[in-house]
């Protein structure tokens, strides 16, 4: 078997790393606002500079997911326009008052995601965020649950990019230490209240150079995530905003895994398109 590694689409890691293994996943993790989604459109945009097709599976709404691109300077409305890039909303979620553990929920989710993949040539995935996916009642499926879905992702063939929230409770944490181990990359944001970001990588299977590093970076409008070098270099004002104000509030899933049962629907990004993708909680997966 050929190891073979291709970019994650942020520089510095690259540099460093020689990117991410092709069709695996990464996992990127961070509190809110330290970055994850940003990260996961440069990744995104790696897969359009070279040529490939990519998915983003997303609680935000398309247009405004393409309007926060844009404004670091990725071409996602062109790409979304072309068919090359695919933008899917978690749209609706239940009520927690309304979802129930003992619900099993059908197994065509997954495969509606397949058959997406595999119609329009997907190379390129991002989760952001995977909690819709993974996150089960009771907390004792977890490790089982997540190990199916990570194999039925490899079976897909698609190099992933997964982000999931700061864990704020033991579900929580079980989730992402079982997400931890089965991901050969693992990458962790970090801030304070918008300054001081930080990007850590704690696992990177077959490396033990650099790790936990700290990676120092910024924001800006126009560039994305750069390192404060690039922008002293670049003369950027140390005072322009860190992140783009994302244009809605708290939307998406809660973090804690323990009550996160929350059946959700994905639409394209097309406003023409009446195709609508249900996704929820409780996944089953193909053998």
């Amino acid at each position: 078997m050929i190891v073979d590694k291709t970019k994650l689409g942020i520089p510095f890691f690259d540099t460093c790393f020689g990117g991410v293994y092709r069709g695996r996943q990464t996992l990127c993790s961070g509190r809110n606002g330290s970055g994850k989604s940003i990260l996961s459109y440069h990744f995104l945009n790696q897969a359009l500079q070279d040529g490939d097709k990519a998915l983003l599976l997303s609680p935000y709404r398309a247009h405004d997911t393409i309007i926060i691109a844009e404004s670091i300077g990725l071409p996602f409305a062109e790409a979304a326009s072309s068919g090359q890039l695919t933008i899917l909303e978690y749209a609706a979620f239940i009520p927690e008052s309304n979802a129930s553990a003992n619900v099993m929920l059908p197994p065509q989710s997954f495969m509606e995601l397949q058959e997406t993949i595999e119609a329009q040539s997907i190379r390129r995935l991002v989760f952001d965020t995977v909690l819709p996916w993974v996150a089960i009642q009771p907390v004792s499926r977890i490790g089982e649950h997540v190990y199916s879905f990570i194999h039925a992702l490899e079976r897909l063939g698609v190099t992933s990019l997964l982000t999931l929230p700061k864990p704020v409770s033991n579900p929580a944490f079980t989730l992402k230490g079982r997400l931890e181990d089965l991901c050969p990359v693992v990458i962790n944001l970090d801030h304070s209240a918008g300054e001081n970001r930080v990007l850590r990588v704690t696992k990177y299977l077959g490396e033990i150079r650099n790790l936990s590093k700290p990676f120092p970076f910024v924001i800006f409008p126009g560039k994305g995530i750069i390192t404060e070098e690039e922008a002293s270099a670049a003369a950027l004002r140390p005072e322009a905003p860190a992140h783009p104000p994302l244009p809605h509030a708290n939307p998406a899933p809660p973090a804690d895994p323990h009550t996160d049962t929350t059946p959700a629907t994905a639409v394209p990004a097309d406003p023409h398109s009446r195709k609508r993708i249900n996704f929820s909680s409780v996944i089953k997966f193909p053998e």
